[in-house]
């Protein structure tokens, strides 16, 4: 047998080869954006600050999390829950340094999904300290 003449399979690529469009992610993500509720992978807590989203897809938020990572803003990682929590949702960790920066980092992401997720007002939910709503157009 010639080995020329071997053909190896292509691995089936996922869609975000094509890129993520308006909307695409419309119903998909919560309007939750949580805040240090967990533990950092990249660092020592009083350091690196975690923040989630939450998608009830594991491709989605797969997509999500490529988007984010490969965005312009000051992260560390992106990461997607293996498992889904007890809502049935998938999680998209962001990890960032806990400086002054961080809420505007927040915003410029949500800022920069808005037209993927079409989410009209979000709602910061601070580990320990409550949660406080934020229409899209006051990001």
């Amino acid at each position: 047998m010639r080995l020329d003449k071997l053909e190896t399979p292509q691995k089936k690529t996922s869609n975000l080869s094509e890129g993520l469009r308006e909307s695409d992610l419309v119903d998909l993500v919560s309007p939750v954006v949580s805040i240090d509720e967990f533990e950092p992978k990249s660092g020592k807590p009083d350091e690196v600050v975690v923040i989630a989203l939450r998608v009830s897809d594991e491709e989605p938020a797969t997509d999500l999390a490529s988007f984010i990572e490969k965005g312009v803003h000051d992260i560390l990682d992106t990461e997607v829950s293996p498992n889904v929590d007890e809502d049935g949702m998938y999680l998209v960790f962001i990890e960032a340094t806990r400086d002054e920066k961080l809420m505007s980092i927040v915003t410029d992401i949500l800022k920069d999904i808005d037209k993927l997720v079409n989410i009209d007002t979000w709602e910061f939910d601070f580990h320990n300290s409550g949660t406080v709503s934020v229409s899209k157009g006051d990001l």
